[in-house]
């Protein structure tokens, strides 16, 4: 389970068209869960492509603040035991902390492809995820498949 690094590291130089898609909830939990964090980042370093999915741009601007905020140091895993694993792997937790903004926010970042969208595009996004959300009937299954329904699998 503490592989993860590794393994994307190792799909990032072996699989040139892996990527990652990030399904953000509405509430962005996502942001506060100590191995999502680390997985994004690791992701980035490694040079993977990153998608972001997330439910509409109202969500985005509300929940703004709250990501500007973010810390390494106070996020939450299942298991206290994860978040200590994770936080002893990181030794500069204030450039750990720097970096997860610069990837959020910067102009390259999680969230910029997102705010460029125009509106047909934006609609489309919110569509198909209005579709897979209704049709999962609320059990988070289908966010499993996502990249599989994304590629046309």
């Amino acid at each position: 389970m503490n592989k993860f690094d590794d393994m994307m590291a190792l799909l990032a130089e072996e699989v040139p068209e892996f990527s990652q898609v990030v399904a953000v909830d509405a509430q962005f939990r996502l942001f506060g869960r100590a191995w999502c964090v680390a997985e994004l980042v690791q992701a980035h370093e490694s040079s993977l492509k990153q998608f972001v999915k997330m439910h509409s741009r109202q969500v985005l601007e509300k929940s703004q603040s709250e990501l500007q905020e973010l810390r390494v140091e106070d996020m939450q895993a299942s298991r206290a035991e994860d978040v200590q694993l994770i936080l002893e792997k990181i030794s500069d937790k204030s450039m750990f902390n720097q970096k997860l903004q610069s990837l959020i926010f910067d102009e390259a970042g999680l969230l910029s492809s997102w705010r460029q969208l125009d509106t047909a595009g934006r609609m489309e996004e919110v569509g198909t995820l209005l579709k897979w959300s209704l049709a999962d009937d609320g059990k988070d299954i289908v966010w499993q498949y996502w990249p599989e329904v994304e590629s046309g699998k």
